[in-house]
């Protein structure tokens, strides 16, 4: 097995192979340690890139739902999820990229009971995160719960 130049620290498994001795394997460890560094930092912008998408993604769906409850319901009305989910599928789902209907439009990227038989759970997830656009109604009979949907706009 070879070893990256300045892997693993010291000399050990260096010498004998050209790369010079303890004293450039010093510097291959300083070096090593700035080009971690930078890694670092460029794994956090990537991480604030990604953050920045994923807000971008979430106003552009958000805007979506907002748009279908807006033309489908009256004031004072509620969307079933599942009636909403399938209009989102229905406008949506040939647009969206297969990773923003994956996330939102079934329940794959949402292990666990909760979300079993919900391909709109994902969805229900982001839109409690703006409690300050919609209303989310849930009833629930014996072990079956439904969730309902409004804008703030058509309940105040």
């Amino acid at each position: 097995k070879m070893r990256r130049y300045g892997e693993g620290g010291g000399t050990g498994g260096i010498e004998g192979y050209g790369y010079g001795g303890s004293g450039s394997s010093g510097k291959g460890g300083l070096s090593g340690a700035l080009e971690k560094k930078s890694d670092g930092r460029s794994r956090v912008d990537l991480d604030a890139d990604n953050h920045q998408l994923m807000q971008l993604e979430e106003k552009d769906v958000v805007s979506s739902v907002a748009t279908v409850l807006s033309d489908l319901c009256g004031p004072g009305e509620w969307m079933a999820m599942e009636k909403l989910h399938a209009e989102l599928m229905e406008q949506y789902g040939n647009i969206w990229h297969h990773s923003r209907v994956r996330r939102y439009l079934t329940s794959e990227d949402w292990p666990g009971p909760e979300s079993k038989g919900k391909p709109w759970y994902g969805l229900l997830m982001l839109l409690r995160k703006y409690p300050e656009h919609f209303v989310i109604n849930t009833r629930s009979k014996g072990r079956v719960t439904l969730e309902f949907v409004s804008l703030v706009s058509l309940l105040s």
